[in-house]
């Protein structure tokens, strides 16, 4: 792994010590601690990590390949995270000096994340939103937005649905679009937007990237797409259509998803009126099968009213592995070959020759080097939380950087399609260069639509 590119970096000592607090440390977390810390080793500012988790052995447990920081972290037992986000007395002064908070345990947190937030000044990092909560069903619009004005008046940021989808694909996209809208030509006209995702894991035993509860969850959930402006509602595992990734050997099946980006880019590009998230591959297809057997059914069990079939097979299913297992496969050769990758088609037509001509630019990301983990601090992630955690801390990072350069421009709700808005092309070209020195792909291209 080749985690010493020099792009974006400060000059020395630029920074004042800065203290980052997490609320979890769980797969992505760890990752995103390593990440931050290498980051800032780079260019050379001092930082240091306060942790609150529910067990601090568990903790240290996910960073087993990386001791050498504990000297740089508080690791904080509390058995509830309430009194944290309530700024008690007793933690007044862990809290005082934070410069950002990082939300790395649940999406129902971040609202309380940013309180806080707001109390003491401090920027905030979340991964994803509760897309399921009643606010966002109702309005189709993320919880975070309603701290939008109290986050400005104070001078904060609140960078939201950080990761590699969303997150880095938000960015992509939200790059490309803003150059398409800057020509500012009447006759242009974006017409839809489909991100397609691959989670594709190919190993002798069933390893989940995720949690399996939040796996079942997220893919049995009604899927959704916006179609000629309306939002229209899906079965799991309907509409089906087939995606070519670079680097498969053959188109993979893809299926509708509800997803972060579906609601970011509807509320950033209104004037598209169709958008699509699709997902595919070995873990998708394992739930599928779950589903069409009604193994994910609410129905009650014979004889036994109180179980439902779907809690039946919640409570048999296998847990996520731990890092050190994970490592294991790695090592072992269990794991033999695992693909993450994220393409996002944007449909554009204008005029050319007095002709109408559409085309298709792709924009997309690819991790396919997942063994390489093999020897670094981050041997214990899965393929997934790795390029998850590696997303999150560039795009986090230069955000902050470019924040404590230009203060005030980030204040508000920032998603990564707001970031490749406001950030100069200097900064985001270096988030380029550092996701792929931390071996995440990048790839793009235009083709004729004609040619589909």
């Amino acid at each position: 792994m080749s985690a010493t590119s020099t792009a974006g970096s400060s000059a020395p000592g630029a920074f004042a010590p800065a203290r980052i607090v997490f609320f979890g440390l769980g797969a992505v977390g760890s990752a995103l601690l390593i990440c931050l810390s290498e980051l800032a080793e780079r260019d050379e500012v001092p930082v240091h990590f306060v942790v609150y988790v529910l067990n601090p052995d568990a903790a240290r447990d996910a960073l087993f390949h990386a001791e050498r920081l504990f000297d740089r972290i508080d690791f904080i037992g509390v058995s509830d995270f309430a009194p944290i986000f309530a700024l008690a007395p007793e933690h007044e002064a862990e809290l005082k000096q934070a410069s950002v908070l990082v939300n790395a345990a649940l999406p129902e947190f971040n609202g309380a994340m940013i309180d806080l937030a707001l109390r003491i000044g401090a920027h905030t990092v979340d991964l994803a939103s509760d897309m399921y909560d009643a606010t966002t069903e109702r309005t189709l619009t993320f919880a975070q937005y309603q701290y939008e004005q109290a986050l400005r008046e104070r001078g904060i940021a609140a960078l939201i649905n950080m990761g590699i989808s969303p997150g880095v694909t938000n960015f992509l996209v939200g790059r490309r679009m803003h150059e398409l809208l800057a020509a500012d030509r009447k006759d242009l006209e974006v017409e839809s937007i489909d991100l397609y995702l691959l989670e594709d894991i190919d190993s002798d035993s069933i390893i989940f990237s995720w949690s399996p509860i939040v796996a079942l969850e997220e893919l049995a959930q009604q899927p959704r797409i916006l179609n000629k402006g309306r939002m229209q509602v899906l079965e799991p595992f309907s509409a089906a259509r087939d995606y070519a990734f670079p680097k498969e050997p053959q188109p993979v099946r893809q299926y509708p998803l509800y997803q972060e980006e579906l609601l970011s880019f509807h509320r950033s590009f209104p004037g598209v009126e169709s958008i699509g998230v699709y997902t595919g591959g070995s873990e998708v297809e394992l739930v599928k099968a779950l589903f069409q057997l009604n193994l994910l059914s609410k129905r009650t069990l014979p004889h036994q009213p109180e179980l439902t079939v779907e809690a039946m097979v919640r409570a048999i299913l296998p847990g996520m592995n731990k890092p050190r297992r994970i490592e294991e496969y790695l090592r072992n050769g269990a794991i033999r070959r695992a693909h993450f990758a994220a393409a996002a088609e944007i449909r554009v037509s204008e005029v050319v020759r007095n002709d109408r001509q559409t085309a298709i630019e792709t924009v997309g990301l690819s991790y396919l080097r997942y063994h390489d983990l093999l020897g670094t601090p981050y041997a214990g992630a899965t393929y997934i939380s790795y390029p998850t955690a590696v997303g999150a801390a560039i795009l986090a990072w230069h955000a902050l950087e470019h924040e404590r350069e230009s203060p005030g421009d980030l204040a508000g709700v920032v998603a990564g399609e707001d970031l490749a808005r406001l950030l100069p092309r200097m900064r985001a070209d270096a988030i380029r260069r550092d996701l792929v020195a931390w071996d995440i792909d990048l790839f793009e291209s235009v083709r004729d639509a004609s040619e589909v």
